[in-house]
C-alpha cells in the first residue's frame, strides 16, 4: 500500500501543497520583516501560484487566473473566494512592480494568503 501510495505522484503534491505553501509563506514572513518588498511579493506570488498548481493539480505551463478560477469553481469553491484569489494575485504582482508599497498593505496581503489556502483547503476536501 506504501509503495503504491509513493508512485501517485499526483496524490503525493496534492497532500503536500499545503505544507510547501506554509513553508514558502514563513520565509516571505521574513522577507516582510526585513523590509525586502519586492522579493517578499515574489515569493508570496510563488507560494500561491506552486499551490494552487499542486492542489489543482495543473502545470505551470497552464497555469494561468482563468485556468485556477475555472478548476476553483468545478470543486465547489465559492466564488468569493475564487475572487479573493484573484485579487490576491493581481495585488502582488502590482506591488512587486510599483514604485510604493506599505508595510501595513504588505502584512495584509500575507494575512490575506493565509486565509485563502486555508479557506481552500476547507472547502476542497
Amino acid at each position: 500500500k506504501r509503495e503504491k501510495l509513493l508512485g501517485d505522484v499526483k496524490k503525493i503534491k496534492i497532500q503536500k501543497a499545503e505544507k510547501i505553501a506554509r513553508k514558502r509563506l514563513s520565509h516571505a514572513k521574513r522577507l516582510l520583516h526585513e523590509k525586502k518588498i519586492e522579493e517578499f511579493y515574489a515569493e508570496l506570488a510563488r507560494a500561491l501560484w506552486g499551490y494552487l498548481s499542486d492542489k489543482l493539480v495543473i502545470p505551470p505551463a497552464e497555469l494561468a487566473i482563468d485556468t485556477v478560477k475555472l478548476s476553483l469553481v468545478s470543486r465547489g469553491v465559492s466564488e468569493e473566494i475564487v475572487s479573493q484569489i484573484a485579487s490576491t494575485i493581481e495585488m502582488s504582482d502590482f506591488a512587486r512592480f510599483a514604485p510604493f508599497t506599505n508595510s501595513l498593505q504588505m502584512e495584509k496581503v500575507y494575512e490575506d494568503t493565509i486565509k485563502l489556502i486555508s479557506s481552500i483547503e476547507d472547502n476542497i476536501r
